[in-house]
């Protein structure tokens, strides 16, 4: 097979979410989730635009929506999208999100064999907590304690 008949592969993939306030949602997924800032772009006058964010492998890009952008979806803004992720303890994470008053689920078990939990992030993005099952992901033989 030649170079140019192979099939394309992406190196990443990376989410970018469009929020209300890009300070606190840095500050969101710094403080419960290791995310650091890689990058980020401002405007003439200083205000934040954009901010792209990494904790392990894991990768987010935040860009602030104008107030005129911000319009009211049916679902509304964050709720037709979910963040399926992986922190190394799921028990702690939780506990963290509670104890910061950020509404989250139970830990329960599912039917294909991983333990998970629900939260919404500052602009109601769903956020899927979860640990696979033995054999079902790359790095899911043990948390971290």
């Amino acid at each position: 097979m030649t170079r140019s008949s192979a099939k394309p592969r992406l190196r990443a993939l990376v989410p970018s979410l469009g929020v209300s306030d890009l300070h606190r949602s840095i500050a969101f997924y710094r403080q419960f989730f290791g995310f650091e800032l890689v990058d980020s772009a401002e405007d003439a006058e200083g205000a934040p635009l954009w901010a792209w964010l990494r904790s392990g492998k894991a990768e987010l890009m935040l860009q602030q929506l104008d107030p005129e952008a911000q319009i009211t979806l049916d679902p509304a803004l964050g709720h037709s999208w979910v963040l399926y992720l992986q922190p190394n303890n799921l028990g702690r994470t939780r506990g963290l999100l509670a104890a910061a008053g950020v509404e989250v689920s139970p830990v329960a078990a599912t039917t294909y064999g991983a333990r998970e939990c629900f939260a919404r992030d500052p602009d109601g993005y769903s956020l899927w907590l979860s640990v696979p099952g033995t054999g079902h992901g790359p790095e899911d033989e043990h948390e971290e304690g």
